[in-house]
């Protein structure tokens, strides 16, 4: 390398033996260049890996709020059927209170016995004696049902209305009677005037008769006399 330098330039070392010891020194072979990544595979690379983590984590957003929707969905149900649960139980206690199992039994026709029998079990004996109820022996523990009790006032209603359509026909019965007497001393008043005016026709025509009877009977005397 120096000697073609020199032939080159011709220009010679002043000291060649020194300057070739010290190139001895620095120069050494240096280990090959690792490969780099060129930058646009690099970038793209880069560029991948972001859409895929963003993708993910849009994912994961929108899984997470498809689970709380669904959470919220289910916690509005479970309300509804905790709401549900308690007018159920509500019904329940109110269908097993007394009243309403009293309502029930006259219901289906069950009344009151007051001379109840008891029946021993497993025996089987009964104590006291069977007594066949009527129905009307405790009136006051009959509860009726809403049925009976429609039916009630539906005969209420009828008595109610036969009461008022009676009074009417009695006003009516009390008016045409009322017409029918007016109407009677209408007719008595009317005969008596004409019974009156017969009888005064009647005497004035006696009068007359009277009188011609009277002239008759002067007419005639004077006749004689002559």
């Amino acid at each position: 390398m120096s000697a073609l330098w020199t032939g080159l330039t011709g220009w010679q070392s002043p000291d060649p033996a020194g300057a070739r010891g010290e190139s001895a020194r620095t120069l050494r072979p240096v280990p090959a260049a690792q490969p780099r990544l060129a930058r646009r595979p690099f970038a793209v690379v880069l560029i991948v890996l972001f859409g895929v983590g963003m993708t993910g984590l849009l994912m994961l957003n929108t899984t997470l709020q498809n689970q709380a929707f669904e959470s919220r969905s289910l916690n509005r149900q479970a309300t509804q059927l905790a709401h549900v649960q308690v007018d159920l139980q509500t019904q329940l206690d109110t269908m097993a209170a007394a009243p309403e199992l009293a309502r029930r039994a006259s219901d289906l026709g069950m009344r009151a016995n007051p001379k109840p029998a008891f029946l021993v079990v497993p025996s089987g004996k009964v104590i006291g004696k069977t007594y066949r109820v009527k129905g009307n022996e405790m009136p006051g523990l009959v509860v009726k049902t809403e049925r009976e009790l429609a039916a009630d006032d539906a005969k209420a209603v009828a008595k109610r209305a036969r009461k008022a359509a009676d009074k009417v026909v009695a006003t009516r019965a009390r008016a045409l009677r009322a017409d029918n007497e007016e109407i009677a001393a209408a007719e008595a008043k009317a005969q008596a005037a004409k019974a009156k005016a017969d009888g005064a026709k009647a005497g004035a025509a006696n009068k007359q008769a009277a009188g011609k009877t009277s002239e008759q009977k002067s007419e005639s005397s004077s006749g004689g006399n002559r």
